[in-house]
């Protein structure tokens, strides 16, 4: 089941279903054809133009604010873990590099918290599939390279899903910490609810918004575009994953 999710869930499916299915029904002249295809336009509008995927990226980003580390006391030990999103393994590449855009923007915000803290673990999780070294050791070489401190870093090198991180995390470290939890603002909501399932506290440290609101950024009606197409995935894709979670895996 979690490897068709992460096969599948993608709305351009649903459109090309779409307009094999007008076809069929235009060929065999159903009276339905008009109507059909009056649907799917009006929807491949909506999720192909800016307003209504961003108003929905922001209706699950706005869940949690980033983190605001005056409000953090520093008296207090954390653990800042950093949740994982998928690396490649070229040799040439320093570790950095070989974090995709999710996992690097996540581990940034990670060092970032971690360095205004006086007492601060770092962790990097994610195992990797067929590969004889882990995310979590990527992750943490990437950390090391950009300032932390070895000793500082622990690492959980066997989980593949968010709920595998919090079960890790719980199995390893424990639950009577203070967790500090960086991962994408629109992943954070299904994060945390994981996360407290397992009886863990946690901080929402949210960062790699999808919506961003400036004045140079337009947020009304545009012309269809790959990039709101790509948004509207996006929701769709964390939808179907919290209801997934929510349905078949809690407890």
């Amino acid at each position: 089941m979690l490897s068709l999710l992460k096969a599948l869930p993608n709305i351009g499916l649903y459109f090309s279903i779409w307009v094999i299915f007008a076809y069929w029904l235009h060929k065999n002249k159903h009276r339905l054809t008009t109507l059909i295809i009056i649907i799917g336009i009006v929807l491949f509008l909506l999720s192909a133009t800016n307003y209504v995927p961003k108003k929905l990226i922001a209706s699950i980003e706005s869940a949690y604010d980033p983190i605001d580390l005056d409000l953090i006391d520093r008296s207090e030990s954390y653990y800042i873990h950093v949740l994982g999103a998928g690396a490649s393994r070229d040799a040439r590449l320093p570790a950095s590099m070989n974090l995709n855009q999710e996992t690097l923007i996540r581990l940034i915000e990670g060092i970032r918290v971690y360095n205004y803290l006086d007492q601060a673990i770092l962790v990097t999780s994610a195992a990797s599939t067929n590969e004889p070294i882990s995310q979590a050791e990527i992750s943490k070489d990437a950390a090391i390279s950009l300032g932390v401190n070895e000793r500082d870093i622990e690492m959980l090198k066997t989980p593949i899903t968010t709920l595998e991180e919090a079960l890790a995390f719980k199995t390893e470290i424990g639950t009577n910490k203070n967790i500090i939890l960086v991962t994408s603002a629109v992943h954070m909501p299904r994060a945390v609810e994981i996360f407290k399932d397992q009886g863990l506290k946690v901080i929402s440290a949210p960062t790699g918004y999808l919506y961003k609101e400036d004045d140079t950024s337009y947020n009304g009606i545009t012309l269809p575009s790959i990039s709101s197409l790509e948004l509207m995935n996006s929701y769709h894709v964390a939808q179907l994953k919290h209801v997934y979670y929510r349905i078949l895996k809690k407890k």
